[in-house]
């Protein structure tokens, strides 16, 4: 059974500690300090039973940021009034708290009944009662207590043993392991001791984890919960984990240890906003406090469209960061102005691997919605569809959106199966805009030929530059064009199906005058200025023919404005080899020679026919190619 956290919130000095202390027996003032000034400093943490815990957090305003590390990972809100005071500052403070970090379930304790008359009493729970309309309280259970007399307090105690049959489960449960740090420390004969509340997955003794943002490998060695030593634990446990492989002092409170690879630290992440109503409005380029698991970080809000957020609204905004950070898809998290040190509002993860977006992108963060309300099969899916010229792995969901590798291998096989996804190669990608791609590329080959009408066809790195898409994405719809005989691939051309280079009367003449000039200088033809000279085309024509004859293997370019026939060419290779058959090595001049050419023109072919692998330069010879 998942075990019930419940989390105290409420005004210093409304007993919150006396309440739990009554409850348990447990004095969660664990600090020297704490049992000095008779308030609560730091976290603590006492148990009713096996499955149920406490976690009571400081109320004085100076300690709300343990306020929010003690409630980040708390179920069950359990809000503290005391008789004598009624509703107070930090009892409004903490009561946003919870709400921001979307606690669903909880019930109210008016405390110090002993000090207050009935009729008095009434009317603060009267007050409580219009306080919370409209939130996740407004249908809870009010008790009366007294931790001094004892009065109320069984009642509400066997209240509390009976609710883990009635827990709420959250809408999004990732189950890759993971545990905030809010304290650490080294004890004799153990080492690094790490506590915390998992907030999802499992972990068993001798399994390794990775130690977050440090990205440092450890290894679980021992677990204690409820004080009592276990093999494993489970999402909802106070967990105090004996872990190896890095020292104490390199461990502070906020760092998580999480399973190893798949979650990134950033300094920058897209959230989804909202602002307290009672708030002051928040600007664009703010610096904030951020409260994120059991840390508080600094950090600027970047709004997206708007420049400032009202009291009440709500907006996609990104934060950037001072340090980096780790956390997982739908974190929830508590902003906080930079001075007055006040709550002002909240928000959730969207995206922890985030990439900058400007102001403007307005449209972009709005299509984001679905990062909110989807989920399991429906929130891949979607996010695949929106995202459907880029090819997504398994590893990058995983890491998108805290889902366990096994869990998305298995959504992924469902979507195929129903043909909302595409497996390319180890990567996956939505199919609805294929369509439109498929007809995008055609439109490109087509205005090409347009374009270059005697052009063998564009080439691939053309069409990237053109499309910009992925390689692979490119490479598969290319083969379901030529397979549905849409395009022909011929080497790293492509071009429509039908399509056939047509020369005018004048452009086939000089093809045929070209060819023959070509064959009759033998090794020794005009160079391309010469060509242009001499035909009566444009430039452009003229390079574009030159390009076809080469892709036809009917000239050979062997300089930057050297081309010579193919027939020459391969009458030449002959020569040679029969000259080196006979001679076994041969200078430039010699070859020259053979091949009745000019200095000018040799070294270029001779470099050609060491490129092809006919003949191997050594020192100033040249010989046959063993190859």
């Amino acid at each position: 059974m998942r075990p019930v956290l419940i989390g105290t919130a409420g005004h210093i000095d409304h007993g919150k500690s006396s309440l739990i202390r009554a409850l348990t027996g447990t004095d969660p003032d664990r600090l020297l300090e704490e049992k000095q000034r008779g308030m609560t400093i730091d976290i603590g943490f006492a148990f009713l039973n096996e499955n149920i815990a406490f976690i009571d957090v400081p109320g004085h305003e100076k300690f709300v940021k343990n306020m929010v590390t003690g409630s980040s990972s708390i179920d069950t809100g359990l809000l503290v009034i005391a008789a004598d005071d009624g509703i107070m500052p930090q009892t409004r403070e903490h009561f946003d708290i919870l709400r921001l970090l979307n606690v669903r379930r909880g019930l109210i304790v008016i405390t110090k009944t002993d000090l207050a008359d009935t009729d008095w009493t009434d009317l603060v729970e009267e007050e409580i009662r219009e306080f919370v309309q409209g939130s996740f309280l407004e249908n809870s259970k009010i008790f009366r207590v007294s931790s001094v007399n004892g009065n109320g307090i069984e009642e509400l105690k066997q209240y509390l043993l009976r609710l883990p049959d009635e827990r709420i489960l959250s809408v999004y449960e990732p189950e890759l392991f993971r545990l905030p740090i809010d304290r650490v420390f080294s004890s004799r004969g153990y080492g690094t001791v790490v506590t915390g509340t998992v907030i999802s997955g499992r972990v068993r003794i001798g399994e390794e984890l990775e130690l977050l943002p440090l990205q440092k490998p450890v290894k679980v060695r021992g677990i204690q919960s409820h004080n009592l030593a276990v093999n494993e634990i489970g999402v909802g446990h106070r967990a105090a984990i004996n872990i190896q492989g890095v020292e104490h002092g390199s461990i502070k409170r906020g760092n998580f240890l999480a399973v190893p690879g798949c979650f990134k630290t950033s300094k920058l992440l897209t959230c989804a906003v909202n602002l307290l109503a009672t708030s002051k409005p928040l600007k664009y380029n703010s610096v904030v406090r951020v409260h994120i698991g059991t840390s508080e970080y600094m950090g600027r809000i970047r709004l997206i469209g708007p420049d400032r957020l009202s009291p009440g609204e709500s907006a996609i905004a990104q934060l950037i960061f001072d340090q980096p950070l780790s956390a997982g898809f739908r974190d929830r998290f508590i902003i906080r102005q930079y001075s007055p040190m006040i709550t002002v509002g909240g928000g959730v993860v969207l995206d922890a691997m985030a990439k900058p977006l400007r102001k403007k992108d307005q449209a972009t963060a709005e299509s984001l919605d679905y990062l909110i309300n989807c989920e399991g099969t429906d929130l891949i899916s979607r996010h695949l569809d929106l995202n459907a010229l880029k090819l997504y792995s398994e590893r990058e969901l995983t890491l998108r959106f805290s889902i366990p590798p096994d869990r998305v291998r298995n959504v992924l096989a469902e979507l195929a199966a129903a043909a909302r996804l595409v497996q390319i190669d180890k990567s996956w990608t939505s199919p609805k805009q294929h369509e439109s791609l498929r007809n995008n590329i055609l439109n490109v080959i087509r205005e090409y030929h347009r374009k270059y009408s005697l052009s063998m066809g564009i080439s691939q790195s053309e069409l990237l530059e053109a499309i910009k898409i992925p390689l692979e994405l490119i490479n598969y719809l290319l083969k379901q064009l030529a397979d549905d005989r849409r395009i022909k691939i011929s080497g790293e051309k492509i071009t429509l199906f039908e399509f056939q280079i047509e020369f005018s009367d004048i452009q086939q003449r000089f093809i045929e005058t070209l060819e023959t000039d070509l064959k009759q200088a033998g090794f020794n033809p005009p160079d391309l200025r010469e060509i242009h000279q001499r035909s009566p085309l444009s430039e452009k024509d003229v390079q574009l023919i030159i390009a076809f004859l080469m892709d036809e293997s009917r000239i050979v370019q062997i300089d930057r404005d050297k081309f010579i026939h193919r027939e020459i060419l391969d009458r030449g290779g002959r020569q040679i080899r029969d000259y080196l058959t006979k001679n076994q090595s041969a200078t430039v001049s010699e070859l020259k020679d053979v091949l009745n050419t000019s200095r000018k023109w040799a070294i270029p072919i001779l470099n050609h026919y060491d490129k092809i692998g006919l003949t191997t330069r050594v020192g100033d010879q040249r010989e046959l190619s063993n190859e």
